[in-house]
C-alpha cells in the first residue's frame, strides 16, 4: 500500500482533504496529515511517503522549499502542489523543480484525484522498469561477485581485525565504503523460487534484486555479497555523514527495503525478505551479527514469507555452528526455508551415497544429529517443546548403535526432523498471535491517538509496510478495518451509556470535529450519532 501525506497549514482543508481521500473507493492509500512544513519533514524523517500533496503558500518553509527537501532524502516521492494561487510562473516553477503537479484548489476533488491517480501509475511504473533486469545480465560474468562473498567469508573469520588491510581489501572489491566508519547491515533472502529456475536463472535474479536496491539506495554506498542459498548481505554507509543522522538512516533503510521488496514481487515474480540491524555497528561487530541477523530471519513470522525485520540487541541468541560437506549444508538450509520435504529427499540422497563402511556411515549420520540437535536445541531455547519427548530420544540420537540397520537410523532421522518442522512452525505462528494481541491491546488503549499506520508499526517495533502484510495475512482483514470497528463500538457505548456531548464523543475515539465523526458513524451504522442516541431512549 503506498502512503500520502497531506501538508497544509489550514487545519480544516488538511481535514477537509484526508476526509475526501479516506472515502474515495478506488484509492488504496496509508493516508498521513501535516499542518506545517516542519510537521512534515518531522513525519518524513520517520516514515518514507509515496506521494505528497503539499499546499504552496505556508509560513516559514513554502511548498517549493519543502519538495526540494524531499527530493533530496526521497527522490522517488511524487510531490503534487494544491495552491489558490492562479500563477503560470508558479505553475513553470513547480515542474522544474519535480513537482508531478499543480492543481488549483477550485478545481475540485475530481482534479486532485485524478493527479493522484497518475502519481500512483508513474510510481509503478518506474518499478517495472527493465532497466534492472538488462543491467544484471550485464554483470552476470563479473569475477566481482565471488570476490565479495569470500572475502565476506574470510571477514567471518578473522580474529583480530586489526590485523588486515581493509581499505585496501574494500578498494579491491570496487566499493567507497569505509571501513574506519560504522554501517548498517542488512540480511537479505529469497524466500521461494518457482521450481522450474535453475542455478542459472536464480543468479541472475539476485542481480537484479542487487541491482534494484542499488538504485533505489541513492543517498547511501551499498557493498552487496551474495552467500547462496538464497542468502545476502548488504553493508550500507551514508554518501555524506553530515547530511543525515543515524536516528535518520534506519527509516530510510527500512523505507527503500520496502520499495526493494514491491519491485521484486512485481517485476522478478520473487519474494523477498529482510532482516535490518537497529544500531551502525563498526566492522569487527559485522560477522557476529551477520549470525544473529541470519538466525532471526529463519525464526521469521506470520507465513515467513516477505518480511521486514528489524533486529534488537535484546533479541539475540547464542547462534548453531555450521556443519561442513555441501550435501549437509543443503540438509541444513532446509529447516532455513522450511523445506520439510526437500529435508528427506537430501536426507535420503545422502544415505544412499554411504559407501558400506561403518565409520563413513557413522561420521554421516553424527553430522545430521548435530543439524537436528542445533535445530532442537532452538526450539527449547524459544520455550516450546517438540512432540518426541525425554532423554530416551536424545539418547537414541546420539548413539548410532541404537539403530539396528541404517534404514531404521533413516527413518529416526526423519521422524525428528519431521517434528521439529511442525513445532518451528507452531513457533512462528505463536509469535506472530503475540504480536497482533500487543498491537491490538494498543490500538484499544490509544483510541484518540494517532493510529497511523507508522505509529502502530513504532509500537510493535516492525516496518509498517510488512506489519500491514502480516495483519492482513494473520487475521484476514486490514488495520484500519479493526480500527474502525473499534471506534464504532467504543463511540456507540458512550452515546448509551454517557451524557456527553457529541464533540467530546468524536475526541474519545480519535476524530478532531463533530462533523468528520458524524459522517463516519452515519456511514457505518446507518444512522447519526443523535439519532442513535434518540432511538435509544425511544426504546
Amino acid at each position: 500500500m503506498l502512503r500520502l501525506l497531506i501538508v497544509d497549514d489550514e487545519p480544516v482543508t488538511a481535514d477537509g482533504l484526508f476526509e475526501m481521500l479516506s472515502e474515495v473507493p478506488d484509492l488504496e492509500l496509508d493516508l498521513y496529515k501535516a499542518t506545517s512544513a516542519e510537521e512534515a519533514i518531522s513525519r518524513l524523517s520517520r516514515t518514507k511517503m509515496d506521494i505528497v500533496l503539499s499546499d504552496i503558500r505556508m509560513p516559514e518553509m513554502d511548498g517549493l522549499q519543502l519538495q526540494q527537501w524531499i527530493q533530496s532524502r526521497w527522490p522517488r516521492c511524487k510531490v503534487i502542489f494544491l495552491t489558490g494561487i492562479r500563477d503560470i510562473q508558479y505553475a513553470q516553477q513547480v515542474l522544474r523543480s519535480g513537482g508531478v503537479d499543480y492543481i488549483l484548489k477550485t478545481e475540485g476533488d475530481d482534479a486532485i484525484v485524478r493527479s493522484i491517480h497518475q502519481a500512483t501509475s508513474k510510481i509503478f511504473e518506474e518499478m517495472k522498469n527493465e532497466e534492472f533486469l538488462l543491467r544484471a545480465k550485464g554483470q552476470r560474468k563479473d569475477v566481482l561477485p565471488m570476490l565479495r562473498r569470500e572475502w565476506f567469508a574470510s571477514l567471518q573469520d578473522q580474529g583480530d581485525f586489526t590485523n588486515v588491510n581493509h581499505h585496501a581489501r574494500l578498494q579491491d572489491l570496487d566499493t567507497p565504503l569505509n571501513p574506519d566508519r560504522k554501517a548498517i547491515l542488512v540480511c537479505g533472502r529469497v524466500d521461494r523460487w518457482k521450481e522450474d529456475y535453475n542455478s542459472s536463472d536464480q543468479t541472475l535474479l539476485l542481480y537484479a534484486v542487487q541491482n534494484i536496491a542499488e538504485e533505489y539506495m541513492q543517498r547511501a554506498y551499498m557493498l552487496p555479497v551474495m552467500l547462496g542459498s538464497s542468502y545476502f548481505v548488504w553493508i550500507i554507509q551514508l554518501k555524506s555523514p553530515d547530511e543525515m543522522s543515524w536516528e535518520e538512516m534506519l527509516p530510510y533503510v527500512q523505507g527503500t527495503l520496502e520499495s526493494v521488496q514491491h519491485t521484486s514481487r512485481e517485476m522478478l515474480g520473487i519474494p523477498v525478505s529482510f532482516i535490518c540491524h537497529e544500531q551502525p555497528l563498526s566492522w569487527d561487530e559485522i560477522p557476529k551479527a551477520y549470525k544473529l541477523l541470519k538466525q532471526n530471519l529463519i525464526l521469521g513470522l506470520g507465513s515467513g514469507e516477505e518480511m521486514i525485520l528489524i533486529f534488537r540487541e535484546q533479541d539475540k541468541n547464542h547462534f548453531a555452528s555450521d556443519v561442513p560437506g555441501f550435501l549437509l549444508t543443503r540438509i541444513e538450509n532446509t529447516f532455513d526455508m522450511g523445506q520439510d520435504s526437500l529435508f528427506e529427499e537430501l536426507l535420503s540422497e545422502l544415505f544412499q551415497r554411504v559407501p558400506n563402511h561403518f565409520s563413513i556411515y557413522a561420521q554421516a549420520y553424527y553430522a545430521v544429529a548435530v543439524i537436528l540437535l542445533n535445530q532442537w536445541n532452538k526450539i527449547y531455547k524459544s520455550g516450546m517443546k517438540p512432540e518426541v519427548q525425554g532423554e530416551q530420544m536424545i539418547g537414541r540420537l546420539l548413539d548410532v548403535n541404537s539403530h539396528a540397520t541404517k534404514e531404521q537410523a533413516f527413518r529416526f532421522l526423519c521422524k525428528i526432523g519431521r517434528d521439529i518442522f511442525l513445532q518451528g512452525k507452531q513457533e512462528q505462528d505463536e509469535r506472530t498471535y503475540r504480536i497482533i494481541q500487543k498491537l491490538n491491546k494498543y490500538i484499544a488503549d490509544h483510541l484518540n491517538d494517532d493510529l497511523s499506520l507508522a505509529i502502530l508499526a513504532e509500537a510493535v517495533y516492525l516496518n509498517p509496510s510488512y506489519l500491514s502484510n502480516l495483519y492482513k495475512t494473520f487475521t484476514g482483514r486490514n488495520i484500519s478495518d479493526y480500527i474502525t470497528e473499534l471506534r464504532v463500538e467504543r463511540a456507540k457505548k458512550l452515546l448509551e451509556e454517557s451524557h456527553a456531548k457529541v464533540q467530546d464523543i468524536a475526541l474519545a475515539v480519535g476524530f478532531d470535529t463533530a462533523g468528520y465523526f458524524t459522517r463516519f458513524f452515519k456511514r457505518h451504522v446507518g444512522v447519526t450519532p443523535q439519532e442513535y442516541r434518540s432511538r435509544l431512549k425511544t426504546e
